[in-house]
């Protein structure tokens, strides 16, 4: 490519991009938290507030080493853009996320992930794909061509084992009612034994806002090795009991 003068395909990572610079440390991380499980959860975190340039995960490698980690990410650009993943929970822990002690390059202004939540949840984030420079950019219409709705629709949080005793499906409910609480005001949950929507939970909050955070804190994470999915759904489907 260089020789062509042609750009690199996309989501290669140019070679000219020091790895320091793509590289960043994060702290506090907990013996149970895998290289695997921390890639997953923070590309997720990233892509679902906009702070990914291009599709996928933007974390290419992840090393793993007692109460910290480094992670190395795909471009400098996301690199930059990680960096507000500061503070994020994770298990129990609020992971910190900053450059390498090596590093010594320019110093990037960024906030930290509740600064980077707000945003989104108002709106002034753009999403992957809404504006040209990608990342943290800003945009008076964060989400478009995703309804954004109250209901919250998570796939992978249980399996039809957990939920075939009516004790282990009321312990269940109550968990699940206790920590989704926490994103804000939680009107109803809905985990359908059977038919088209058994395994899946529903959220139903009382603000779009709250759906959102919820969202975000919930997408990427690992329950017993599932990867839990966590999106938007049509409050017209919950209203009428519909949850295939």
């Amino acid at each position: 490519q260089e020789l062509t003068g042609q750009a690199l395909p996309s989501g290669v990572v140019d070679p000219s991009e020091e790895k320091i610079n793509r590289e960043l440390f994060i702290g506090n991380t907990t013996p149970e938290m895998t290289g695997e499980m921390l890639t997953d959860f923070l590309g997720k975190a990233m892509e679902q507030v906009g702070l990914a340039i291009m599709p996928g995960n933007p974390i290419n490698a992840c090393r793993v080493n007692g109460k910290f980690a480094f992670v190395e990410l795909r471009t400098v650009k996301e690199a930059e853009n990680a960096l507000n993943l500061n503070n994020i929970p994770y298990m129990g822990a609020m992971l910190r996320v900053g450059r390498p002690s090596k590093y010594n390059g320019q110093v990037t202004n960024h906030g930290n992930w509740e600064d980077i939540l707000a945003r989104f949840m108002s709106g002034e984030l753009a999403l992957p794909g809404n504006n040209s420079g990608g990342g943290a950019g800003t945009t008076s219409n964060a989400g478009a061509g995703t309804e954004r709705t109250r209901v919250v629709e998570i796939k992978h949080l249980v399996t039809m084992a957990d939920l075939q005793s009516d004790q282990d499906y009321d312990e269940i409910m109550e968990d699940t009612k206790d920590e989704c609480s926490q994103f804000g005001s939680l009107k109803s949950v809905v985990i359908p034994r059977s038919g088209p929507g058994a395994t899946k939970t529903f959220l139903e909050y009382l603000a779009v806002e709250d759906a959102s955070k919820a969202i975000a804190e919930l997408a990427g994470r690992t329950f017993d090795g599932r990867k839990v999915e966590a999106s938007y759904f049509s409050e017209k489907k919950f209203t009428e009991k519909d949850y295939s």
